[in-house]
């Protein structure tokens, strides 16, 4: 499954900060730092890998095959990320809607500033039509697997200084929707239904939790207008 790595938040202009909005939701949890995934489904086995130095920053981030490369500036915030490889630090959800649709807007947002209602778009090549489409997303109530190891790569402080203000230059694309698209918790269903709100798509993922509200386990199922595909994601952190 190719992942990708996502971030969010908006409005005109964010002056609030995605850590508060991770706290408030979360309150006191530990901080864990993702060091390997194994997806398991259809007879094939991928590994992903994040390495970090004894400050905790992010090193590298390999999908199997490459590498990308994590370099700072001498106070600690993130300067460049260079290499190549598919982007590792995301949900199965947001990751399965990224790969099959484009995502237009996000149109709701819970207490806890996860977003829940997406509009998707897609194309068809031959007729030149687009369809539109709407993403439902619920979320549990354990911390985001995957925030301290974007925070340890110092893509939260990138976030976070970026600004939505029609008065300055625009930031790119890719950042204004990883902002847009960051949750707090883990989403666990997204239901996609078509402009007739009939359902052609779900994606469901049921999570093994430790004690310390981390999964240790996924299991994921996609239903794709009736074909359905079932990996498994085994998770483990730094000690």
């Amino acid at each position: 499954m190719k992942k990708l790595i996502v971030f969010v938040f908006a409005s005109f202009l964010i002056s609030c900060s995605s850590d508060d909005g991770f706290e408030n939701a979360n309150g006191s949890v530990d901080k864990k730092y993702v060091t390997k995934t194994t997806t398991t489904g259809n007879g094939d086995s991928n590994v992903s890998t994040v390495t970090y130095d004894t400050n905790k920053k992010v090193l590298t981030a390999s999908d199997g095959e490459q590498i990308k490369y994590f370099t700072y500036r001498s106070d600690g915030s993130l300067e460049k990320i260079s290499g190549g490889g598919d982007n590792l630090f995301t949900s199965e959800v947001i990751s399965t809607i990224y790969d099959a649709y484009e995502i237009g807007d996000i149109l709701q947002y819970d207490s806890n500033g996860n977003p829940t209602v997406l509009e998707l778009y897609e194309d068809d090549y031959w007729s030149g039509e687009r369809y539109v489409y709407t993403a439902t997303i619920s979320y549990d109530d354990k911390p985001f697997t995957f925030y301290h190891t974007l925070d340890a790569a110092g893509i939260i402080d990138v976030l976070n200084s970026t600004q939505l203000n029609f008065g300055m230059a625009p930031s790119s694309p890719e950042i204004i929707m990883a902002k847009l698209l960051l949750p707090v918790n883990n989403p666990y269903r997204a239901i996609i239904k078509d402009e007739d709100n009939v359902e052609i798509g779900r994606v469901e993922v049921s999570y093994n939790y430790g004690t310390d509200k981390y999964p240790i386990s996924s299991t994921v199922v996609i239903n794709d207008d009736g074909y359905v595909d079932q990996y498994s994601v085994l998770y483990e952190y730094l000690p």
